[in-house]
């Protein structure tokens, strides 16, 4: 299984996330109809991580080379639980 993080921050909380990054775009991108995902907010919600997976039949090289195009990283041990979760 091959996870990709995705990370956005915004100015305030009262602004959007944006719409580069979306479940349908990569559903799409992908041609999956079934993308596994997680979210990670930082306490002051000023950032958020997307964490996608990808594992067998799934994580070709063609994917890799999708996510990582859409500027996602390849998630290391440790990135979901270093973005502030507690005050």
């Amino acid at each position: 299984m091959q996870d990709f993080m995705y990370e956005q921050q915004r100015e305030t909380v009262t602004d959007g996330w944006g719409d580069e990054m979306s479940l349908v775009m990569l559903a799409e991108k992908l041609n999956d109809p079934r993308v596994s995902y997680r979210i990670y907010y930082s306490y002051d919600n000023l950032t958020r991580r997307i964490f996608v997976s990808r594992g067998w039949p799934n994580g070709t090289p063609e994917e890799t080379e999708i996510m990582l195009g859409l500027g996602f990283v390849i998630a290391q041990d440790g990135d979901a639980d270093n973005i502030l979760t507690n005050p």
